[in-house]
């Protein structure tokens, strides 16, 4: 099933590490009695501020091959031959099986020999209407013999006209015993075995194309003004961890999906060395836009509990848990838009150093 989710897509522009200075150990302020201090280092911290970010759409779904082919028999008969498996590639015009052929060699030698007879047949017909034409010049034969001359040499005509489309008709047959890759891929099904008998039209081999894959992705109608096609796509693939793959809008559905208020959009993605695979799950964003955010914060200074959102923030160097409310995220730049909580300014702690005490003193990490 394929869903779609707002995310943030361009980094950041105002997220400024806080000045913590380091002092020296010497000079490091020592705790009272009862009271807990927490460590930080410059990196630990951070300061709230505003900033543009990127709007994305974010879609999933299965990829599958654009041009794949169903192989069916041509005609019936004993499968005498399989020249391929699963997961072999192919080119076109490869041949990939064959049916017992017999039959058909019989059938087109006796289509050879009727239409040779009605050859000759056809022109002893023509000779006799071409010697009655010239006997009616003379006026030697009626008119009415010419014609019945002339109606048998258009007859002859036609069943040798008729066994010739035969004659083509029982060599295309025998040509279809053979069956061949309509298009260059790989075997992903293999449907019979030597020995097995296929009908007509029965399936043989399912081939398919990985040199380009397809995502179907759905917009929702709100949002499809801003998709137009040949915008970039930027994938993940299951499987292929850690990797990326770029894609390309190719085209956009011409009508929402009933019942969804969603616009389909198709994306393309090129796959010439055939690592991808047809049937693999792939999630990726599609950027549409720029959004000016008053408060971002890094990803990782946010933490939840019990569904609620919340921060440590730094407040009169002492740690204070502060609850949030998040907007867009992005996990690539590793920024979240902070709708409600904090402000530009705020400091708080950026790394995710686990559970901190409420209330604890803060202050800058000795170097050692």
């Amino acid at each position: 099933m394929k869903s779609i989710v707002y995310l943030a897509a361009i980094g950041m522009t105002c997220l400024n590490i806080a000045a913590c200075q380091p002092r020296d150990a010497a000079k490091a302020p020592t705790a009272p009695v009862g009271e807990s201090w927490v460590e930080l280092a410059e990196t630990d911290v951070a300061t709230v501020g505003a900033g543009e970010i990127g709007l994305v759409l974010r879609a999933n779904g299965t990829l599958r091959a654009i041009r794949q082919s169903s192989v069916r028999a041509k005609v019936a008969g004993e499968i005498v031959e399989v020249g391929v498996r699963e997961g072999e590639r192919v080119n076109a015009g490869q041949l990939l099986a064959k049916i017992d052929p017999s039959d058909y060699v019989s059938r087109l030698e006796d289509r050879q020999a009727s239409m040779e007879a009605s050859r000759a047949q056809a022109a002893f017909a023509e000779s006799t209407r071409r010697k009655n034409e010239e006997l009616l010049q003379k006026k030697f034969i009626s008119p009415q013999a010419y014609d019945a001359a002339k109606s048998g040499a258009e007859v002859s005509l036609a069943q040798r006209q008729s066994l010739e489309a035969q004659v083509v008709l029982a060599k295309k047959a025998l040509e279809d015993t053979l069956v061949r890759a309509p298009i260059s891929g790989w075997v992903a099904e293999r449907a019979v075995q030597r020995g097995d008998k296929t009908p007509v039209d029965g399936r043989l081999f399912t081939l398919v194309d990985l040199s380009r894959l397809e995502l179907e992705a759905l917009v929702p109608a709100n949002e499809i003004a801003r998709v137009a096609v040949g915008q970039a796509f930027s994938l993940g693939v299951e499987g292929f961890s850690g990797q990326r793959f770029e894609g390309r809008v190719a085209r956009i559905g011409p009508m929402a999906v009933s019942g969804s208020r969603s616009v389909p959009i198709y994306i393309e993605v090129s796959n010439p060395d055939s690592a991808l695979k047809a049937g693999l799950f792939a999630e990726g964003t599609l950027s549409i836009g720029r959004h000016a955010a008053p408060s971002l914060a890094p990803i990782s200074a946010l933490h939840s509990e019990s569904g609620v959102n919340f921060v440590y923030l730094i407040d009169a160097e002492q740690i204070r848990r502060q609850p949030v409310e998040t907007g867009i995220f992005s996990p690539a730049e590793g920024i979240v838009e902070i709708v409600k909580g904090l402000t530009a300014g705020n400091r708080i702690v950026a790394a995710n150093l686990g559970v901190l005490k409420e209330g604890a003193r803060v202050r800058p990490a000795v170097n050692k």
